[in-house]
Order: structure tokens, then C-alpha cells, then sequence
């Protein structure tokens, strides 16, 4: 079975990377899902696979000024740049209080600025042109969840994620999306939870004055038995300009 190595020397010792398939990053925020996506795909560059980035909300040049002020200038130029970015925010915002203008500089006809488009039809046909055996982040669940409210129907997209593993497994991509901690409510956080081949869950605290980021496995199918093997409970992070993402210690039952 093909794996995704995430080139984190701590995390890949234990698991040899990830299976293709829907891993959700459960991310409180600041505590280093982002960066852990983002690394995730600087890593693999080397690795020559297709590695696309699927914006909801974020225009292409906000990618690349989030990459520009995450990484150092040569790794995160080289990242900017092999990256496939794709964006839908000119349909998110397209019927909100959001002028167009502030999205997009180009010129929009009456069929862009009256489009029928469906953020979850357009996702669909996204998903259907990416290669085999690519590694995908799409950013984010939590934007997906928010216009679920009003927008669409909360049944449609959770098929939409269903639909979208069974894509991943099929093509072997491996999906990486975030979840901001408590942006739903707790039964929806749980349904959307529930879709995921695997949970990351990242978190922070402070103590003795200074920041403490940590990333557990919630749930993982074929690697969360052998951390448990392993007494392993959680991992110290770290977020290094050079490196990105970085595992620093970890934290095991004896």
C-alpha cells in the first residue's frame, strides 16, 4: 500500500507516513495545523509528486504571502512556486456583502458575476483532475462547515466529504484539510470528525511563561495500533522558519 512520508524524522520513524485517503488537522488556532499542511507539502516537493493547494476563502497571492511569511525566502520561494494553487473565493463571496473587487483585479463579465456555480459541484470537479497519487490540502473544512449555515444543505456536504475519500482511496491522494477546534457545534464537530481515515489534533498552552504546542492522534486507521503499541501519547512541537513543522519530543506511557 502506497504512504505519503511526512519527511518529519520523529513522526516517520513510528509510522512511515500516511495512507492515502481524508486526514483532518483539528487544529485550536495558532497551535500548528497550518504549518504542519503547509510543511507537509515543502517536504514532498523533493519527492516529485503533484501537490495542490485548494483555497476557499484565500486568493493565490494570500498563499503565497502565508508561504513567503512561514518559511525562509529559498524554501518557501521553491514551495510557492511547484505548488498547483487553485482558488474558488470569487464564488464563496460571490453572493455575500464582499464587493468582487476586493477579491479579483481582472475584469468580470455578467456570466462570473451572475454564475450558478456551487462551491460543492465546483469542488467536485476540482477533485475529479487531480492525478493519482497526489497529495491535496484543502483549506478549509471550517469554511466548507460555516456557509453550511445558510448556504448549502449540512447533509450535502458531509456526502460531498464522504464522496471526496472514496475519491482519494480510488486515485490514492492524500487529503489534508483543517477544522478549527469548536467552530461548529460539538455533534457537527463530531459528524465531520467521523469522516476522517485519521484526526490530528493540535493544541497549545502556556506555562512558566512561555507557549507549549502539541499534536496527538485522536484517531488514524492502520498507524493509531502502533502508537498505541508504542505507549506513544502525544508529540512537543515546535514551528522552525527553515524547517517548518517540527517535532521536538515526545511524551509516552511507561
Amino acid at each position: 500500500m502506497i504512504r505519503f512520508p511526512t519527511e518529519i524524522e520523529f513522526l516517520d520513524k513510528k509510522i512511515q507516513g500516511f495512507y492515502p485517503g481524508l486526514v483532518i488537522l483539528q487544529e485550536v488556532v495558532g497551535a500548528g495545523g497550518r504549518e504542519f499542511a503547509l510543511t507537509y507539502l515543502m517536504n514532498n516537493l523533493k519527492n516529485n509528486l503533484n501537490i495542490k493547494y485548494i483555497a476557499i476563502t484565500k486568493t493565490s497571492e494570500e498563499v503565497k504571502r502565508e508561504i513567503n511569511l512561514t518559511f525562509s525566502e529559498s524554501r518557501s520561494q521553491e514551495l510557492a512556486d511547484r505548488i498547483d494553487i487553485q482558488s474558488i473565493a470569487e464564488t464563496y463571496f460571490r453572493e455575500s456583502i464582499v464587493p468582487l473587487r476586493w477579491i479579483t483585479d481582472k475584469k468580470l463579465g455578467i456570466k462570473e458575476l451572475k454564475g450558478t456555480d456551487n462551491i460543492l459541484t465546483l469542488l467536485v470537479d476540482i477533485f475529479e483532475n487531480c492525478e493519482n497519487e497526489s497529495i491535496v490540502f484543502l483549506d478549509s473544512i471550517t469554511d466548507l462547515a460555516r456557509i453550511a449555515k445558510d448556504k448549502i444543505k449540512w447533509n450535502d456536504l458531509i456526502d460531498l466529504i464522504k464522496g471526496l475519500k472514496k475519491l482519494c482511496i480510488k486515485k490514492d491522494i492524500l487529503l489534508l484539510s483543517l477544522l478549527t477546534a469548536g467552530s461548529v457545534e460539538k455533534e457537527k464537530e463530531e459528524e465531520l470528525l467521523d469522516q476522517g481515515d485519521g484526526v490530528l489534533v493540535f493544541e497549545w498552552s502556556i506555562k512558566d511563561e512561555a507557549i507549549y504546542r502539541w499534536l496527538y492522534f485522536r484517531k488514524f486507521i492502520g498507524i493509531l495500533p502502533m502508537l498505541e503499541r508504542e505507549g506513544i501519547i502525544k508529540y512537543s512541537v515546535k514551528i522552525d522558519p527553515e524547517r517548518g513543522f517540527t517535532v521536538s519530543k515526545l511524551v509516552r506511557v511507561i
